[in-house]
């Protein structure tokens, strides 16, 4: 795994920046405006996992105006590998296009870099860590189109990233690095007794950094055409350390946030929260009861909690929806997978199932429609029978802790659409729009 970084820069086949031609993905312009802001169904399939066989993690690191990397981090278990080649080498193809356009309302290519990718098979599976540098543009907001392509296969992943050049309190400012193979990390989460070490790229912006820690939260969303959420801005710190170097190791050992912060207020911060367990899977029977919150009743889901037998519990509350095992074992299936997706997709400092749009997904399955735009993101789910059309609008926040936060705008209009929804799980069945 050492010096993947540099290995895989000296596979790159062929790198073309700066005015190559645009590579079309059908969702990319549209002469009447933007098909991104005004939603496709070729868009939603970034939140189903299953529409293709390649889920490579792509994100954006600065360290000034003019210095911005696109990273590209690549498990070869999910290429396909080939012998038919002049060299009988088992290899394979990938292609990163990347696209810099100023809006999802305004995608108007700015500029464009293809480049292709050969990977040769090794005897295990290893992660690759694919580094490109973003040609500079005027623009100091931008959004980062990248599309993956497995081109053997022939499947392909989508990709945005914000960009906020004057920004100097966001993600993109802070580098994870795992400590036990060096490698660049892109999951915004930790996993217990596994080191990374935190740079900020940008150190002459101030003098020090400050690390903090302080519980996670657990609080369960307020249902979809609940009264919109008090906003709370009093967060409480364990603890406040200065240090002087700008790169620090974090020993997660500990279920709570460990967040970094180069602002004295500690305003803006650089959450990792660490879950404890197998995140983001979902496997003991503490971890089945809280996606229930959604479809329980409160006495319920007290009872869930506060039981001396919790996988007993569970059970008992999936085969009280069916009345019959195998049924129930369906739900659990098609419910927690859904449960999962949602820890991965939606992930920021809480858990995918405890966020806006993780409850909406475990419930209503992915969007039909997805429009993404500056400043939200709304889900459209339509049933081809009736024709009937049901919009879930997630606003764009900034957090304490976060540049993507997600807020429901909640409306009472939602609440026949989600007491249906939760009917037909309660009756044994797996709802699907």
């Amino acid at each position: 795994m050492k010096n993947l970084l540099k290995q895989i820069t000296i596979l790159a086949a062929t790198t073309i920046c700066a005015g190559c031609a645009l590579m079309h993905s059908n969702i990319e312009n549209n002469t009447s405006g933007s098909i991104i802001s005004n939603g496709s169904e070729k868009l939603a399939l970034m939140y189903n996992p299953y529409s293709t066989t390649i889920h490579p993690k792509v994100f954006v690191k600065k360290k000034n105006l003019n210095e911005i990397d696109l990273y590209v981090i690549i498990n070869d278990a999910e290429l396909l590998f080939s012998k038919a080649n002049p060299q009988k080498a088992n290899i394979a193809n990938v292609r990163i296009f990347y696209k810099i356009m100023e809006s999802y309302e305004k995608t108007n290519l700015i500029d464009s870099c293809s480049k292709n990718i050969t990977i040769t098979k090794d005897t295990e599976a290893k992660t690759y860590a694919i580094k490109i540098k973003v040609k500079p543009t005027e623009l100091t907001n931008f959004v980062i189109q990248t599309t993956v392509t497995d081109m053997i296969r022939g499947k392909m992943s989508l990709h945005f990233t914000n960009v906020d050049k004057n920004n100097p309190y966001s993600d993109d400012n802070f580098m994870i690095t795992r400590a036990r193979d060096h490698q660049p990390q892109a999951e915004h989460y930790l996993k217990i007794d596994d080191d990374v070490r935190i740079e900020y790229l940008a150190p002459s912006k101030f003098a020090t950094i400050n690390t903090s820690t302080l519980p996670h939260s657990n609080a369960i969303p307020l249902l979809p055409y609940a009264s919109d959420p008090a906003t709370n801005d009093t967060i409480k710190f364990n603890n406040n350390n200065t240090i002087q170097t700008f790169g620090y190791t974090i020993h997660p050992d500990k279920t709570q946030i460990y967040a970094t912060s180069v602002d004295t207020t500690l305003y803006y911060n650089f959450a990792l929260p660490c879950f404890g367990g197998d995140f983001p899977s979902i496997n003991t029977p503490e971890e089945m009861i809280q996606p229930l919150a959604y479809i329980a009743t409160p006495e319920e889901y007290k009872e869930l909690t506060t039981s001396n037998n919790r996988k007993l519990a569970v059970d008992d509350f999936w085969y009280s929806c069916t009345n019959d095992i195998k049924r129930a074992k369906e739900l659990i299936k098609i419910y927690y997978t859904r449960a999962i997706f949602s820890n991965i997709l939606f992930t920021d400092h809480r858990k995918g199932i405890l966020t806006d749009r993780g409850m909406i997904y475990i419930v209503l399955g992915p969007p039909k429609i997805l429009a993404i735009t500056s400043n939200s993101e709304i889900w459209t789910y339509k049933n081809t029978k009736t024709g009937q059309i049901v919009k879930f609008e997630f606003l764009r926040q900034k957090s304490q802790f976060s540049n993507e936060t997600y807020i429901l705008k909640r409306r009472s209009e939602l609440k026949s659409y989600w007491d249906k929804a939760v009917k037909t799980w309660r009756n044994g069945s797996i709802f699907t729009f």
